[in-house]
């Protein structure tokens, strides 16, 4: 018998990152919570309604200008997006 091969588990396509799905469930409850709809959040931060639609999804990685932009967009603190990872103490 030939040398063990080990496999690592690579998440299926339809399962998105924890750390990006979390990011995007509390930035879709953000959004939901003043009433904006995806199309209005795209107009408001200069960004592609696919884009915030992956980004909620968990799909997609944001940038530090893309957090911006959301933040901006939502009329918000940059901080408050990222409040999600917080520890409590």
């Amino acid at each position: 018998m030939g040398p063990t091969v080990r496999v690592r588990a690579v998440p299926a396509p339809d399962h998105p990152n924890p750390t990006l799905h979390a990011f995007g469930m509390h930035l879709r409850q953000l959004r939901e919570a003043q009433g904006l709809t995806l199309e209005d959040l795209a107009e408001m931060s200069g960004m592609s309604f696919r884009g915030i639609v992956y980004i909620e999804h968990g799909r997609r990685n944001p940038s530090l200008t893309t957090i911006l932009a959301l933040a901006r967009g939502l009329q918000i603190a940059p901080s408050s997006l990222l409040r999600v990872f917080d520890v409590p103490s």
